[in-house]
C-alpha cells in the first residue's frame, strides 16, 4: 500500500520523527511515546512505519514484537466502532447495495488487536522487568472489537436473500477466524489454555425466555469476539431456515478441531437433528476431554448439546457417557483447592446437576444411573431441581433486588439511646445491611435526627451520625430548584434549614470528622435553599476546615478539575454557587453579610483550596464579576492572567464558561486567551474551547461595525501556531454562526459575509497547515453556508486535502429528514462543480483511500445539475472509485 499523500509541514514532521527515531527503537520509552500517537498524527506513524519497513529485521526482541503488534493496532484502530454502526443503520434505512453492508456488518463486529501501556499490568500487581524480555514488559495486549450488533438492529428476520446471507454468514466467518489468528500470536490462545472460551457466556443469542432473575442477554456488555459468534450464529441459523444445504456448507467451514469457538458453534448447531445426526453428536460427545466435559461456564453448549440430544443417542454412546457422569469429574484437580471432603461434594453435585439437565431435555436415564441419582441427592440435596436444559449457564451481568427485610428498623429503640444505636450500625469498612439501614432511617427521619443531635453531647456516636445525616438526609431530585421541586421536598425545605442552623452550631472537630458528608449535604441542598442566609451561616463553619483538610491532602498528580470537584472545598464551593442569588442590573445581592463574608472568606484562602475555588468560580465569571466587580479582578481575573505552571488548569475552568465576557474584560484577557491556546500546556479541548471564544468575539465586533477587541494579527498568530485543535474549533464557531436561526443579523447573506471577511482577513494565508483534520473540519463549511455553498468553496479550496470520509454526512449536503437520502443545498450548476471540486481534493487516489458511503449518489446529482461536468477528468475519476 502506498503511503498517504503529506504536505510540506508534514514532510518536515515525519522526516524529524525518522531521524528522532534511528537509534530509538528499542526504548521502552520511546514505544510508549509511539502508542501515544493519535490517530490524526499521520506524520509521525507515516514516518515509523516507513522506518520499521527496513529496520524491523535488525530490531531485537520483544521490541521488534512490540512494534509489530503497535503497527497492527495502527491499521486496526483507525475504524470508528459507533460510527460504523450509525453508517450501518443508515444504509440498511436507505437500501444501499448488499456489498457495502455486508462489509459494514462485518467491520462494526470484528475482533481486532488492541495495544496498551504496559503499565496494566501493574495495576494486577505484576512488576515489568527493567529491562524487557517480554512484549508484555512493554504492552498490554489484547483483543477487542465493536460493540453487539443484535438480528434485530440489521432487521435479519426480515432478509429473505439466501446469497445475501451466505456472503454475510462468509465474511463474519472470515473476521471471526482472523481474529482467533490474532489471539493465537498474542498468546491468549495456547495449546495447553484458550481465554476466548471465558470472553463468550453463548455462542448463540439467549432468547429473553431464559434471561436470569435482573439480567438480560450473557453477552450484552461483551466485546472482542462476543458480538462475532453470535452475530455468526443467527446468520446461520436464518439461512438454515432459507436453505439448509447452504447453511451445512457453512458450517463444514468451521474449524472445530483448532478453534474452541468453533467447536462450541459446531455443538450449538447440533441441537437440530435436521442438521447434525445422531451418530456424530456420540461422537462429538465421547471425544470431550475432561474440561470440555464438565465445565459448563467455559463450554455451556456442549452439556446443552448432550441434553437436548440424549434421547436420540445411541445405546452404545449413551451407556459410556452415563458411566462417565455417575463416575464424576476427577477428583485430583479440585482437591488441591477445596480438600478432598469438598472435593467430594463438589463432584458429586455437578453429577447430580448434569443428569438432571437430561431429564430437564427429556431423556431418560438408566435403572441404576436413576437410583444412584435418588440416593447421591439424599446424600447431597440440591435446593431444587434443574429446571431446564440451561439452568445455571453463566447468565452474564444481573441487577439484583437486595431482600433487606432482616435489617433493623431503629423504631422501637429509646430516643436516649438512639443516637448511639444507629452509630453502632454504622459501618467504616462499608455498606453492608446494617449500614444502610441506619442512613436510610436518618433519611427518611431528619426532624428526629437533628432534635437529637441537638441535644447530644460531644462524641464519636454523634460525629458518625452528623456524617451519616450528610449522605442520607437529600431531596429526591438533585437537580431541580424551588420553583420546579415535588410537593414532597418541598416539605423538607424547613427541616434542611433547621440543618443549616444546627451546623452553623457545631464545634470544630465535630465538623472535622463528618466533613466530607456535611459538605456534600450543602452541595446537594444549595440549589432548593438558594438565596438563603442561614445556607451561607453553616458555610462558614465548615469552610475553614474543609480549606485546612483539602490543604493537607492535595494531590497534584490528578488534574485540578477532578481534585476540585471531589474535595470538600469543591463541595462547599459548588454549594456556594448555587446558592447563590439572581439579582437585576445595578444591584449587589454579595454586598451583605454573610454572603460578603463568604467572599472573604474565599479570598482569604490560600493554596490548593484557592485553587480550587477558583476553578470551579471562573465557570461563571460573569455572575460574580457583574456582582462583585473588584472581588472578581483580584481573585478570578488577575490570577487566570497570571496563571503558570499548576495553575494554568485555571484556563480549563474558565472555557466552561456559557458566554463571553464583557468587553471590556475581553480586552484585557484577550492576549492571556490567545498565548493560551496557542501554547502547549493546556489539554486540546480547553485551547480549542480559547479559540471559539477569540473567533466569536470577533464575529461580534464586525457584526456591529466595530474596532476588534482582540487584534487580528493575534486572533491570526492563535490559528497559525496552535494547531488543529485550535483551527477545527474556530472553524466550528464559524459553521455555527452561519448555522444558528437566531444570530444576527437574520439574513444569511449578511451572515455569510462577515465569515467571509473574516477569512479573508484573518485565517492564516499558509497551505502547509493544511491537514486532514483540518480538511474534515472544512469539508461541511460551503454547506453551513446554505445559499452561498458556492463561494464558501472557493474560500476553503486551497487548504483542503484527502482525509477519511467515510459518508456524505461528512459533506453537510445530505438531508436529515425522514429519508436521509436526498442532497440538499446544492443547487445550481455552480453548486455542483463546487461540490466536485471539494469531492476530488479530499477523496484520496492513493491505494487503500477512504471512499465516502454514498459518492456515486453524489455524482448522480452532480450530473443532473450540470451534465457537462460527466466528462470532467475528476468526475471521472471519482465514479471510478466509486465502483470499487
Amino acid at each position: 500500500m502506498r503511503a498517504p499523500r503529506l504536505s510540506d509541514n508534514d514532510a518536515i514532521i515525519a522526516q524529524n520523527t525518522r531521524v528522532f527515531a534511528m537509534e530509538r527503537l528499542e526504548d521502552r520509552e520511546f514505544l510508549e511515546w509511539a502508542l501515544a500517537l493519535r490517530y490524526d498524527q499521520l506524520a509521525e506513524r507515516a514516518a515509523l512505519k516507513d522506518l520499521l519497513e527496513f529496520r524491523v529485521a535488525d530490531v531485537a526482541e520483544p521490541y521488534r514484537q512490540a512494534w509489530v503488534y503497535l503497527l497492527e493496532y495502527w491499521d486496526d484502530s483507525t475504524t470508528d466502532g459507533a460510527y460504523d454502526r450509525l453508517l450501518l443503520k443508515r444504509e440498511l434505512k436507505s437500501g444501499a447495495s448488499p456489498s457495502q453492508i455486508i462489509k459494514l456488518i462485518a467491520e462494526a463486529v470484528r475482533p481486532r488487536i488492541k495495544v496498551q501501556s504496559g503499565q496494566k499490568y501493574e495495576a494486577f500487581g505484576r512488576k515489568r522487568a527493567k529491562h524487557p524480555k517480554t512484549v508484555g514488559d512493554i504492552f498490554w495486549v489484547s483483543i477487542d472489537g465493536g460493540e453487539r450488533l443484535t438480528p434485530e438492529e440489521i432487521g435479519l428476520a426480515e432478509i429473505n436473500d439466501r446469497d445475501f446471507l451466505f456472503e454475510l454468514a462468509t465474511a463474519l466467518n472470515a473476521v471471526l477466524l482472523t481474529g482467533l489468528n490474532q489471539a493465537r500470536r498474542i498468546g491468549m490462545i495456547a495449546s495447553d489454555a484458550d481465554s476466548t472460551v471465558w470472553l463468550v457466556h453463548r455462542v448463540y443469542f439467549v432468547p429473553a425466555g431464559q434471561f436470569a432473575e435482573g439480567g438480560g442477554e450473557p453477552d450484552r456488555y461483551g466485546k472482542g469476539f462476543a458480538p462475532t459468534t453470535k452475530l455468526l450464529y443467527a446468520v446461520f441459523e436464518r439461512l438454515g431456515e432459507i436453505d439448509r444445504p447452504a447453511a451445512l456448507r457453512v458450517m463444514t467451514v468451521w474449524d472445530a478441531d483448532r478453534w474452541k469457538l468453533y467447536k462450541r458453534l459446531w455443538a450449538a448447531a447440533a441441537r437440530d437433528e435436521a442438521l447434525v445426526s445422531a451418530t456424530e453428536v456420540g461422537r462429538f460427545l465421547a471425544s470431550l476431554d475432561d474440561i470440555e466435559f464438565w465445565w459448563t461456564d467455559a463450554f455451556p453448549e456442549f452439556a446443552e448439546l448432550r441434553a437436548v440430544r440424549w434421547s436420540s443417542l445411541p445405546d452404545d454412546v449413551v451407556a459410556p457417557i452415563e458411566r462417565r457422569l455417575v463416575n464424576g469429574e476427577p477428583i485430583a484437580r479440585l482437591k488441591k483447592r477445596m480438600g478432598k471432603d469438598n472435593a467430594q461434594r463438589a463432584v458429586a453435585r455437578r453429577s447430580v446437576t448434569e443428569l438432571q439437565r437430561i431429564k430437564a431435555g427429556g431423556g431418560h436415564l438408566s435403572i441404576p444411573t436413576e437410583a444412584w441419582l435418588a440416593k447421591t441427592l439424599l446424600q447431597h440435596p440440591r435446593e431444587g431441581d434443574v429446571a431446564s436444559v440451561t439452568d445455571g449457564f453463566n447468565p452474564g451481568v444481573r441487577t439484583l433486588i437486595d431482600d433487606r427485610s432482616g435489617d433493623p428498623t431503629f423504631g422501637d429503640v429509646p430516643s436516649a439511646k438512639l443516637i448511639d444505636e444507629l452509630a453502632r450500625h454504622l459501618s467504616d469498612e462499608g455498606w453492608e445491611g446494617k449500614s444502610r439501614a441506619a442512613s436510610d432511617f436518618i433519611g427518611r427521619n431528619p426532624d428526629l435526627i437533628l432534635d437529637l443531635l441537638a441535644e447530644a453531647p460531644k462524641s464519636l456516636a454523634r460525629e458518625k451520625v452528623w456524617q451519616a445525616f450528610g449522605y442520607g438526609f437529600r431531596p429526591s431530585d438533585l437537580n431541580v430548584t424551588i420553583d420546579t421541586t415535588s410537593p414532597e421536598d418541598k416539605e423538607l425545605i424547613p427541616v434542611a434549614l433547621k440543618a443549616c442552623i444546627e451546623i452553623a452550631r457545631l464545634d470544630e472537630a465535630t465538623i472535622e470528622n463528618a466533613l466530607q458528608g456535611l459538605s456534600s449535604w450543602m452541595s446537594i441542598w444549595a440549589r432548593l435553599l438558594s438565596g438563603e442566609d442561614d445556607l451561607i451561616r453553616a458555610w462558614l463553619a465548615l469552610w475553614p476546615i474543609a480549606v485546612k483538610k483539602t490543604n493537607q491532602n492535595a494531590e497534584r498528580n490528578v488534574p485540578l478539575r477532578d481534585r476540585s470537584y471531589s474535595s470538600a472545598v469543591g463541595n462547599l464551593v459548588s454549594a456556594f454557587m448555587q446558592a447563590c442569588p439572581s439579582f437585576k442590573k445595578d444591584t449587589k445581592p454579595l454586598s451583605d453579610s454573610p454572603w460578603r463574608d463568604a467572599l472573604a472568606g474565599i479570598e482569604q484562602t490560600e493554596g490548593e483550596a484557592k485553587l480550587q475555588a477558583q476553578y470551579q468560580l471562573l465557570s461563571s465569571f460573569n455572575y460574580y464579576w457583574a456582582a462583585d466587580e473588584v472581588w472578581s479582578r483580584v481573585n478570578l481575573l488577575e490570577p487566570l492572567i497570571s496563571a503558570a505552571g499548576a495553575s494554568i488548569e485555571l484556563w480549563h475552568g474558565f472555557v466552561h464558561s456559557r458566554f463571553l465576557p464583557p468587553k471590556s474584560v475581553l480586552e484585557e484577557l484577550g492576549p492571556h486567551m490567545i498565548a493560551a491556546a496557542a501554547g502547549d500546556e493546556l489539554l486540546d479541548e480547553a485551547r480549542g474551547s480559547l479559540s471559539q471564544r477569540v473567533v466569536f468575539s470577533t464575529i461580534i465586533d464586525m457584526r456591529d461595525g466595530q474596532k476588534l477587541t482582540i487584534p487580528s494579527h493575534l486572533t491570526q498568530q492563535m490559528l497559525r501556531i496552535g494547531g488543529d485543535p485550535v483551527r477545527t474549533r474556530a472553524l466550528d464557531a464559524m459553521k455555527n454562526y452561519l448555522k444558528d436561526d437566531k444570530a444576527e443579523p437574520k439574513d444569511p447573506g449578511e451572515k455569510f459575509g462577515i465569515v467571509k471577511k473574516l477569512f479573508q482577513e484573518v485565517w492564516p494565508k499558509e497551505l502547509t497547515l493544511s491537514s486532514p483534520t483540518l480538511s474534515d473540519a472544512f469539508a461541511d463549511f460551503p454547506a453551513a453556508a446554505g445559499d452561498n455553498y458556492a463561494e464558501a468553496t472557493e474560500l476553503i479550496l486551497p487548504y483542503l486535502t484527502p482525509f477519511q470520509c467515510w459518508s456524505l454526512w461528512d459533506y453537510g449536503i445530505l438531508d436529515r429528514s425522514a429519508d436521509e437520502r436526498t442532497i440538499t443545498g446544492v443547487d445550481s450548476a455552480r453548486d455542483a462543480s463546487a461540490l466536485l471540486s471539494v469531492l476530488d481534493k479530499t477523496v484520496g487516489a492513493e491505494d487503500g483511500a477512504i471512499i465516502p458511503n454514498g459518492l456515486d449518489k453524489a455524482l448522480k446529482h452532480i450530473a443532473s445539475k450540470s451534465p457537462r461536468l460527466e466528462s470532467d477528468i475528476r468526475f471521472q475519476r471519482l465514479l471510478t472509485l466509486s465502483r470499487r
